[in-house]
């Protein structure tokens, strides 16, 4: 840990942490995201995980997990010290993610693929084509 930081009490809880699902909420400015970053620091420096597990941070706003990323790295001194020994999404970037990573999970063949909106588009574009295409002909 930072030697500068010291948690108040309702966090001192919190990095007291011994496992398991853990959810926060409190009003903005809290210190929600610095004492979050803290735990995620504190449980990779204790070497509590295990090499096929990491701390998943999830938030609503893209900008929540630049500042989480950048917060957690201010923990180390190096790093690589942290490369993937965490994870910090949006609900749905860690959507993606799982759809991504396990497909047969949500019902999908291991074959699918996501597309990009500018290939989403052209799709669209060949499908309306398609069918006033169909409705001329007929």
């Amino acid at each position: 840990m930072t030697p500068t930081f010291t948690p108040r009490p309702s966090q001192q809880n919190i990095l007291r942490y011994n496992g398991g699902r853990l959810g926060i909420a409190a009003v903005p400015g809290a210190g929600k995201t610095h004492i979050l970053s803290a735990l995620a620091a504190k449980l990779i420096q204790e070497g509590r995980l295990g090499d096929d597990q990491e701390v998943l941070i999830v938030t609503l706003v893209n900008s929540a997990v630049d500042n989480f990323e950048a917060r957690i790295k201010r923990f180390f001194d190096n790093p690589i010290q942290v490369l993937y020994k965490y994870r910090v999404r949006t609900l749905h970037g860690l959507a993606h993610d799982i759809v991504r990573e396990k497909p047969t999970s949500v019902g999908l063949d291991e074959r699918f693929s996501i597309i990009d909106e500018r290939e989403a588009g052209f799709i669209r574009r060949e499908a309306v084509n398609a069918l006033a295409g169909e409705s001329l002909v007929g």
